[in-house]
């Protein structure tokens, strides 16, 4: 089994080689305000990175609720009061969905939580639509 990504602009397509079959899947991506990407737990430090293992952020991250299953709200600080808030179902190499925040830390925080809320509430959806059509 091989594995390799191909960039597209902002958007990454992460291709798996499998018995003589290709499978491909959207990676990370940068599209407009909204970031998708995979948390790593690299010396000690959360970093936002490409299927393909390269990173995308690392800058300041703030952990801002930890939920039962796991998941987690989190926060990335830039510059100039912008920051990166959203939801990841973990915190090494699990997927993180988010966007871009311009405020203040405490709205951020406040932010990065109700983004999480109703990511969960769609991955809840999700999950009882895949229970109901099997």
């Amino acid at each position: 089994m091989k594995t390799h990504c191909v960039m597209q602009g902002q958007s990454e397509i992460g291709v798996i080689e499998h018995e003589g079959r290709e499978y491909a899947a959207f990676g990370a991506s940068v599209e407009g305000r909204h970031v998708t990407a995979y948390t790593k737990v690299q010396n000690g430090n959360l970093r936002l990175r490409r299927w393909c293992g390269q990173t995308m952020l690392a800058s300041r991250w703030e952990i801002v609720e930890g939920y039962r299953d796991g998941a987690l709200a989190l926060m990335f600080r830039l510059t100039h009061g912008r920051f990166i808030i959203g939801y990841a179902l973990g915190d090494d190499g699990m997927l993180f969905r988010g966007e871009l925040f311009v405020g203040r830390d405490d709205e951020a925080r406040r932010m990065a939580r109700r983004l999480a809320h109703r990511f969960a509430e769609l991955d809840a959806e999700d999950e009882f639509r895949w229970e109901d059509d099997a």
